[in-house]
């Protein structure tokens, strides 16, 4: 298992990059939300869950890996009626992985994972990922970490969502693990704006939920390890307009 500052692109110094690219690393650049998240959730929720799953599982991955720092912001519209959210348009997210994307292909990488905390930014990683695969001919994905794990969803939740859903169950859950004391007890509540009970929600739930992440998300990490970085079979390199 690697240590923590070992995965952090953050904690590299400019040398590790050239061998890290050479070794077929892959880089993860998580994305996520600063949003509210009920009256008992912080509006980082999303943030603090990408950066557990993704880092966790770049230290225990037996291939080399690197976390790119969090982009603490997403597609948050729907949110905008309460408090403490800020969004992002999708033309600004798609602009910034983009960018990002081509830095990390100039520096030498060819294999990226684009992983979110939040649902919303979903089908606008999706879209960023397939024109960035097509147009820089690199193996480059995106997912929502808690879409790798739908087996997890029929068997762990008691009440009725069978996903993350949103402030309830699943996310205190699992924030009960992560900083449970930010967890507001006193106002665990079904409010507008949260899709289920949170009171459901224990850290044994947590624990399961972001154990079976990890483990997905290594599995997903060599996968694209072993797949070619460049020319993989049906890319067809476009021009990007």
């Amino acid at each position: 298992m690697h240590e923590l500052n070992d995965v952090l692109w953050a904690m590299q110094t400019r040398d590790a990059f050239s061998d890290l690219a050479k070794r077929g690393a892959v880089v993860i650049v998580p994305i996520a939300s600063t949003e509210q998240h009920g009256l008992h959730l912080p509006v980082d929720t999303d943030v603090r869950t990408v950066e557990y799953v993704t880092r966790q599982a770049a230290m225990r991955a037996e291939v080399p890996v690197l976390v790119a720092p969090t982009i603490g912001y997403g597609m948050s519209p729907h949110h905008m009626k309460y408090g403490g959210t800020i969004t992002l348009r999708v033309e600004t997210i798609l602009y910034v992985l983009q960018d990002i994307c081509n830095s990390l292909i100039v520096n030498g990488f060819e294999r990226i994972l684009i992983v979110s905390g939040h649902g919303g930014n979903g089908q606008t990683i999706g879209a960023a990922a397939q024109e960035l695969k097509y147009t820089r001919n690199r193996e480059i994905r995106a997912c929502c970490w808690f879409d790798l794990i739908p087996e997890t969803w029929q068997t762990v939740p008691e009440g009725p969502s069978k996903n993350i859903g949103h402030s309830g169950e699943a996310e205190t859950s699992a924030i009960l693990v992560l900083t449970p004391d930010l967890v507001r007890s006193d106002r665990l509540q079904l409010v507008e704006g949260i899709t289920d009970d949170p009171r459901r929600g224990t850290a044994a739930k947590g624990e399961r939920i972001l154990e079976d992440a990890v483990q997905a998300m290594i599995a997903l990490l060599h996968e694209m390890h072993a797949a070619p970085g460049q020319d993989a079979p049906g890319i067809v390199t476009t021009k990007a307009h």
